[in-house]
């Protein structure tokens, strides 16, 4: 073997074995900065998140609210019309107490099921 052909080869090997040294450094620095530039996002997110959630949470107490209140009013209604719709029924009740004496009176008394002789 000539000393050209082992020049050849170390010089080979040695380049391949750089690049590979090269390669692995560069992959080493972009997985460190994906990673830092993941944390920052993260942490973003998660403030973005705990804004949100706030955001949401009074909004949902001012919708509890309002449907509260809206719910309270429209008991009210009700309860106003109840006693309008009893006080209804009981002047018709009294009216239908009425007619039907006046029916009654009309009518005649009524046929016994029964003669007695």
């Amino acid at each position: 073997m000539s000393i050209e052909l082992v020049t050849m080869i170390v010089t080979v090997a040695s380049t391949l074995l750089g690049l590979a040294a090269g390669f692995g450094w560069m992959i080493t620095r972009m997985d460190a900065r994906f990673e830092s530039f993941e944390q920052r996002m993260d942490a973003r997110f998660e403030r973005a998140e705990q804004r949100m959630d706030a955001r949401f949470e009074r909004a949902e107490q001012r919708m509890d609210a309002r449907f509260e209140r809206a719910e309270q009013r429209m008991d009210a209604r009700f309860e106003r019309s109840e006693q309008r719709a009893d006080s209804r029924f009981d002047r018709l009740e009294t009216d239908m107490g009425e007619v039907k004496t006046a029916v009654a009176r009309l009518e005649g008394p009524t046929p016994h099921l029964l003669l007695s002789r």
